[in-house]
């Protein structure tokens, strides 16, 4: 047993292909050595960007040894009256190359069969893989490929070179007109000859000591290494920023550091712009003064360079060239934006489209100041000033227009920060500029929320109205089409309102749209068609959302069909129910519910009933629901009036749990009626044959269930066993 190298060198790859790619390689490959039944201690893949490489710990030389049983036809039509063996078996016997005499009754599930056991050839794991490499590499998917050879192969770069070898033996096969061998390289186009290698085992050692870190993780370390030794020793402070960091780490193969300046009148630009200018294209971390986080930027920054034959005297002094032109630009737009002032670029929002057919940004930014308005009263008295609403709303969108944002440079991704820039420099008040500059948050699923109530409100309201405008121009993500990111803009809604639960969902979503309707957008729309499309999109979102948190789809299924437009009580009812999952009580309950809901028909089964309609049913009032009035003098058995004064004497605690948001304490006053509800079907017949009876009891337990189904339709819950 040796290690089994494969190395698939080619001209350097994007930095983003590397890690998906090497983790499908991985995966491929152990599935790939199950399959051939080849034994090993381990898979482990890594990369570089001129070099993707795996290594199989311990690979055997040969295959596992492997009998199959063959079966051939009945042994009832096997042989003959006399015991001869009839055509069905000879032939059976030639076609599988052995002699009759080694044929044997095999007994199956459909009865006794003819038939042998054979042991399977092995082979050398050489061999098998010389003949499947080709395939496991050209199964590996990039965001993009290319072809570059007559052969017709593709992948992400033209492959230059390929080193397969199973210990010291070099296994030989050809990929997209390369033959695999026993020799690397370093820089293959400044190499005269390649690196023999003289086992796989060698390959890492030998890599290092020309220079190249192979293996990611340690690259990756050594990069912080550097700049935190180069940082540290210039007496500053490295801004970390971990995603730039992965993605140098799949840049670089042999790493320097080096430390460039830039002049000081561009600190006079927001320190966001400057780390963007240096990290969006340059890939330079930006640096503080002193030993801790809290310091200001100063104009120095850290990068690296690529091969250790590099003047870093010659890198630096380009690389401050880049960036100084940059930061030229950066700072003609601040000042150009500055003259006109966040009111005057608020004015130029009428010329900009929002969506086609659905108006300017200008229109939506007043369809955003009514829904602020809507969402910061509608729980109780608003909290925020008109004055503050319609500020936030208004320049909220300004720096769209601003030459910093506008057209689409790199400096794109801060809008709503620039905006926050350009209203504290216009003197705004602390709530505005804060406001302005939360609209956006979170960005990403890990990102933090706003932390003002003016920033939260604002950012509920810019996403219910960009999501409802979408879906009424028709924009309804597909598959995996979503070209306005609206799946992760309701992914933040929910988080929002999770964290804050300002207002329903649905509720928001009504308000969004009857904006868009009063402002005659789109022209022709279906409003209504349009509202119940977003009920079942949101309802996705959250069921994703929460069986991240680990709730089973069942516990999701029930829980979102009754409060789905409530995130915060949706995700506590699913969470708190699933940790009862097996407890006897819970489980108690269930039964008992469904139950209930399986004698009932579909049009009885009602869920997330207000309060006032489940007391009317329960107290017999004139507004009882229709199919939910019934007598108890038509009430034939004690057990009927026990399980109608546990239920009515459990509404008060009901209520007083709900609204003091203790799901906990609702799901223990539910469960106490389980054994009462058991009872009530081992002596009740509820489909008797009095019509007048039947009615009534199932008039009854209509109420039993729309009382459960309150909270959630638990008849959807699988029981355990």
């Amino acid at each position: 047993m040796s290690d089994f190298l494969l190395e698939i060198g080619c001209e350097n790859l994007p930095a983003s292909y590397v890690p998906p790619a090497i983790e499908q390689l991985a995966a491929d490959a152990g599935a790939l050595c199950g399959e051939a039944r080849l034994r090993h201690k381990g898979v482990y893949t890594t990369g570089t960007p001129r070099r993707i490489v795996l290594v199989i710990r311990n690979l055997a030389d040969v295959q596992d040894a492997k009998t199959e049983t063959v079966t051939g036809p009945p042994v009832s039509k096997s042989y003959d009256a006399a015991g001869a063996p009839t055509q069905a078996a000879l032939g059976f016997a030639r076609s599988q190359g052995v002699a009759l005499s080694k044929l044997k009754p095999v007994a199956t599930p459909k009865g006794d069969y003819l038939g042998f056991t054979r042991v399977l050839k092995r082979r050398t794991a050489s061999s098998l893989l010389k003949e499947r490499l080709p395939s496991l590499i050209a199964g590996l998917r990039f965001p993009k490929s290319m072809r570059w050879e007559r052969g017709g192969a593709r992948f992400a770069r033209p492959v230059r070179w390929i080193v397969c070898m199973h210990g010291k033996k070099a296994v030989r096969f050809a990929f997209a007109g390369v033959s695999s061998g026993n020799a690397t390289h370093t820089v293959p186009w400044l190499a005269k000859k390649g690196i023999r290698l003289e086992s796989a085992e060698s390959y890492f050692d030998i890599m290092q000591r020309h220079g190249v870190i192979v293996h990611h993780e340690e690259r990756k370390s050594t990069l912080r290494k550097l700049a935190s030794g180069a940082a540290s020793e210039a007496g500053l402070n490295l801004i970390d920023d971990p995603a730039l960091l992965d993605e140098l780490t799949f840049m670089l193969e042999e790493p320097g550091v080096f430390i460039g300046e830039f002049s000081e009148k561009y600190l006079a630009l927001p320190p966001e712009v400057i780390v963007t200018a240096m990290k969006a294209h340059q890939r330079y971390f930006a640096m503080r003064g002193g030993v801790n986080t809290a310091g200001d930027l100063v104009p120095r920054f850290l990068s690296f360079f690529d091969g250790k034959k590099i003047d870093p005297a010659d890198i630096r002094r380009g690389n401050e060239k880049v960036l100084r032109a940059r930061l030229e630009d950066a700072l003609f737009y601040w000042q150009e934006d500055l003259k006109r002032g966040i009111h005057g670029l608020a004015g130029k929002l009428d010329s900009i489209v929002f969506i086609e057919g659905l108006g300017s940004i200008k229109d939506k930014t007043g369809r955003v100041k009514r829904l602020m308005t809507f969402i910061d009263g509608y729980r109780g008295a608003p909290r925020l000033s008109a004055a503050t609403i319609e500020k936030v709303a208004l320049l909220a969108k300004a720096d769209l227009a601003s030459e910093m944002v506008k057209d689409g440079k790199e400096f794109t991704l801060l809008e709503g920060l620039i905006g926050s820039h350009y209203a504290s420099a216009a003197g705004e008040d602390r709530e505005v500029v804060d406001a302005v500059r939360e609209q956006y948050a979170p960005r990403a699923l890990s990102d933090p929320l706003p932390e003002s109530r003016a920033g939260t409100c604002a950012s509920m309201a810019d996403r219910a109205d960009s999501i409802c405008g979408c879906f009424l121009a028709g924009l309804i993500p597909t598959g995996s089409q979503d070209p306005y990111a609206l799946r992760r803009q309701a992914i933040g809604l929910i988080r929002l309102l999770e964290r804050f639960p300002l207002v329903p969902i649905d509720k928001l979503l009504e308000a969004s749209i009857s904006c868009y309707k009063s402002d005659g957008l789109p022209a022709a729309g279906d409003f209504e068609g349009v509202l119940l499309k977003l009920e079942e999109f949101f309802k996705g979102r959250l069921e994703g959302f929460i069986r991240e948190r680990g709730a089973a789809y069942d516990v999701v299924n029930a829980v979102i069909q009754v409060s789905w437009a409530e995130p915060s009580i949706c995700i506590e009812r699913c969470l708190e129910i699933q940790k009862r999952r097996k407890s006897k009580p819970f489980e108690l309950l269930i039964t008992g519910v469904k139950r209930v809901g399986n004698i009932l028909p579909k049009d009885r089964r009602l869920c997330g009933l207000p309060w006032d309609r489940l007391d009317a049913a329960f107290e017999g009032r004139e507004s009882v629901p229709e199919g939910m009035a019934f007598s108890p003098d038509l009430f034939e058995a004690e057990v009927e009036h026990r399980l109608l004064r546990e239920a009515k004497a459990k509404l008060p605690e009901l209520r007083r749990f709900e609204q003091s948001l203790d799901f906990n304490g609702v799901l223990n006053v539910l469960s106490s009626l389980g054994p009462v509800i058991d009872g009530y079907f081992d002596t009740v017949l509820v489909n008797c044959d009095r019509e007048a009876v039947r009615e009534n009891r199932i008039n009854f337990l209509a109420g039993l269930f729309a009382l459960f189904s309150r909270y959630a339709d638990f008849s959807l819950i699988v029981e355990e066993g």
